[in-house]
């Protein structure tokens, strides 16, 4: 599998693989009354069994590998994915985040460590980040991270209500990754 589920660690939050030993912790982190981004699918806290084993058979099947956000307090915050594997292009996707009222370092460190995984250690070409193009908080999210906008998907996905939704499409390459690094480590330490 390309690349492998590792454990990540940072100051403020760490990523742990998936497991069904975290669907407690997920099922409490749904209940949080914000959610960051803004917008973001949050799966019903009584359906978290079947979210995770959902996520699990898809990672099994080389389609994503999903991890647990938590604070070094062992407190679950949500859930990150890289969500879309091309094997072929060496291409990732961040996506499928939802996390329970992250401060903004929290969030910070979680692509960080995100992003420094994907080019560092798997050597993508292509890291990806999607929002609604009308959920202009989340969209904003991912420009203060580095994302540049590539254009938008009309009608890419269908909502909830049957609604054709426009999905907004960024990107940062590899050639960018160490300028969009050291702006987040600069993040990190001003914040």
């Amino acid at each position: 599998m390309w690349p492998r589920p590792k454990a990540l660690c940072g100051q403020h939050v760490s990523l742990s693989p998936l497991t069904h030993k975290h669907t407690e912790g997920l099922a409490q982190a749904a209940q949080a009354s914000d959610h960051v981004p803004a917008g973001c699918r949050v799966p019903r806290d009584f359906d978290m069994a079947d979210e995770v084993s959902f996520a699990l058979e898809q990672q099994a099947d080389a389609k994503c590998i999903s991890y647990t956000v938590q604070r070094p307090s062992g407190e679950t915050l949500g859930m990150v994915k890289y969500s879309a594997i091309d094997r072929a292009h060496k291409r990732l996707e961040i996506g499928d985040i939802w996390l329970a009222s992250p401060t903004e370092v929290e969030l910070i460190e979680t692509f960080l460590m995100m992003l420094s995984y994907g080019f560092e250690f798997a050597k993508a070409q292509t890291i990806q980040m999607r929002a609604q193009s009308n959920h202009t908080e989340h969209r904003a999210i991912i420009q203060s991270l580095g994302g540049q906008l590539d254009g938008t998907l009309r009608g890419e996905r269908i909502s909830r209500k049957g609604q054709p939704l426009n999905i907004a499409v960024y990107s940062i390459l590899t050639s960018e990754w160490k300028a969009v690094r050291n702006e987040l480590q600069l993040k990190l330490r001003t914040e």
